[in-house]
């Protein structure tokens, strides 16, 4: 028996060893979509916790169809080194666990990283292109499955996010590589001190000096709707970085700016329905997040959006950014993304010449 048990560590270790020197070389691409998890876990185990997997990965996302970030599937040990060129990659078990995945996570981990987790004090560590390039390797620990169970159930957010931010970061890089609209970018920059990354085929649907206000927008796919909107106040005012501010931003711009060809109606934030404000950081400043659901005032029509509310200490203005979709066709959680990414590559001309500069 003991020989067994010394053999099967062997082989853990071997297949530790294994997938660690895969596609170092060359450092392909990862494969497959940015939004399915591979999970690897003992299927007993597994039973035990898929309700908490579920609460982190697959928790709606009203659009106001119900959607998922990510979807899931989980595999055997078996079955890594088949899975392994996949983008996203979970690998769960206990440190201590008495069967095969605990004898790969004990190869898999150092021993200074094996001892804080059996003090309790880590239990998630997140390695970027570990085996192919654009891949996220996550490997959840802990003391026992109840540990790792109640702390899957309170940082539910938290595991999302590692995934959701890699998908942003592959975005965000290949949004980059796209042709993009460079005279609208300069015009950003010349005219208002701003810019960033403007996708072929979205055009300046309103530039106003009266109310510090960009609208952009595009009508692709057919029969959708993508609005990017860049809202200023020259101010240093950092008490107006709240709730209110940015709700009230939004309903007053909209009013003005998202109406019907008729003027009879116009765009509302759905202030009962799935409304959501979180404190983020947007490119090293402290911003308010505020996602949820757009309708009509009249109620005909709707979609999500996501908006940001930071100041920039630089230029000494406060910038409201928001983006927002209509797409009754159509899956909207990756249009939705496209804004929201688009976003994020927003920059100052402070923040271009001081890159230039380093």
């Amino acid at each position: 028996m003991a020989d067994m048990k010394r053999f099967t560590m062997l082989a853990m270790l071997s297949l530790a060893l294994l997938l660690a020197s895969c596609g170092l070389e060359n450092k392909d691409n990862a494969m497959g979509e940015n939004d399915f998890i591979t999970i690897i876990a003992d299927s007993a185990d597994f039973d035990a916790i898929e309700d908490v997997v579920e609460n982190a990965f697959a928790q709606p996302l009203f659009t106001p169809q119900p959607e998922s970030w990510f979807r899931y599937r989980r595999y055997d040990l078996g079955d890594l080194l088949d899975h392994k060129r996949e983008r996203n990659i979970l690998i769960i078990a206990p440190i201590d666990a008495d069967n095969r995945m605990g004898e790969y996570m004990r190869a898999a981990l150092d021993s200074s990283v094996s001892e804080l987790v059996r003090a309790g004090e880590q239990h998630v560590f997140v390695k970027k292109d570990i085996w192919y390039r654009g891949q996220t390797v996550v490997h959840l620990t802990g003391r026992s499955l109840d540990e790792l169970r109640n702390f899957m159930a309170t940082n539910a957010d938290q595991l999302e996010y590692y995934f959701k931010q890699a998908w942003d970061e592959r975005e965000i890089e290949r949004m980059w590589s796209l042709p993009r609209e460079e005279d609208i970018e300069q015009r950003l920059m010349d005219e208002h001190a701003f810019s960033l990354a403007v996708i072929r085929g979205w055009f300046v649907a309103k530039d106003s000096a009266e109310i510090n206000t960009v609208l952009l927008r595009r009508q692709a796919p057919a029969e959708t709707e993508r609005w990017l909107m860049v809202h200023w106040e020259e101010t240093g005012n950092t008490a107006l970085l709240t709730n209110e501010h940015a709700l009230d931003t939004r309903n007053r711009l909209t009013e003005i700016l998202y109406r019907t060809y008729d003027d009879s109606s116009w765009v509302v934030v759905d202030t009962v329905n799935h409304l959501q404000f979180d404190e983020v950081n947007f490119q090293d400043r402290y911003a308010i997040r505020m996602k949820g659901l757009w309708r009509m005032h009249d109620y005909t029509m709707g979609g999500p959006f996501v908006s940001y509310l930071f100041y920039d200490e630089a230029q000494g203005r406060i910038y409201f950014l928001e983006g927002s979709v209509f797409a009754p066709k159509y899956e909207k959680k990756k249009l939705l993304q496209d804004v929201d990414v688009m976003i994020k590559t927003f920059y100052t001309r402070q923040a271009r010449d001081a890159a230039e500069a380093s």
